[in-house]
C-alpha cells in the first residue's frame, strides 16, 4: 500500500510540475510587429575622413531631460542610428566609439524634422587641410615615428659605446 501511495503522490507531483511549467511558458511568450507610420529620425555618425563610426555607443537625450538618457543603443556597421521621438523639441544625440572620439548632434523635431550639427562636436577638429585624417597621412606618420625611435635608439647605443671606450 505504501508503494502505491508513493507512486500516486509522485505521479501527482509530476503532473502538477508539468502543468505549472507549461502555463508559465505561455504567459511569457514573445512576438513582434512592424511599426508603420512612425516618426523616425535617422542620423549617421562618421569620422573626419568619412569612415563610419561603426558600433559606437549612442545616447539619446530628450528635450525635457538632459541628465538621464531617453534611449541608449549602438550604431550599425555603417555608423547609422534611428529612433522614434515621442515629443517635439531639440533632441541631443551623442555617439562615443570608446576610443576617445565623441560626436554630439542636435536633432530638432517639430512639424518638419530637420537635422543640425552641434556647434562644435567634441573630438572633432576641422583644420581645413586636405590631408587631415587621410589614411596615407596616418601611414606616413606611423612610419616616421617608428624610424625616429629606431634612429634615437641607435644614437644612444653608439653614444654609450663611445662613452665606455
Amino acid at each position: 500500500m505504501k508503494k502505491f501511495l508513493r507512486s500516486f503522490l509522485l505521479l501527482f507531483l509530476l503532473v502538477f510540475i508539468l502543468l505549472r511549467t507549461s502555463f508559465d511558458a505561455w504567459s511569457h511568450g514573445t512576438d513582434y510587429s512592424l511599426v508603420k507610420d512612425a516618426n523616425l529620425a535617422a542620423i549617421e555618425f562618421h569620422y573626419s575622413d568619412g569612415e563610419p563610426m561603426s558600433y559606437a555607443e549612442v545616447l539619446v537625450f530628450s528635450p525635457q531631460n538632459r541628465q538621464v538618457e531617453h534611449q541608449n543603443a549602438r550604431t550599425d556597421k555603417h555608423g547609422k542610428f534611428a529612433f522614434c521621438p515621442d515629443i517635439q523639441g531639440a533632441w541631443l544625440i551623442t555617439a562615443n566609439d570608446g576610443m576617445g572620439h565623441l560626436c554630439e548632434a542636435t536633432v530638432a523635431i517639430g512639424p518638419e524634422t530637420s537635422f543640425e550639427k552641434a556647434a562644435k562636436p567634441q573630438g572633432y577638429t576641422d583644420s581645413g587641410h586636405p590631408l587631415q585624417g587621410s589614411k596615407i597621412l596616418k601611414i606616413i606618420s606611423g612610419l616616421s615615428l617608428i624610424l625616429n625611435l629606431a634612429f634615437a635608439a641607435e644614437f644612444f647605443h653608439r653614444w654609450l659605446i663611445a662613452a665606455k671606450g
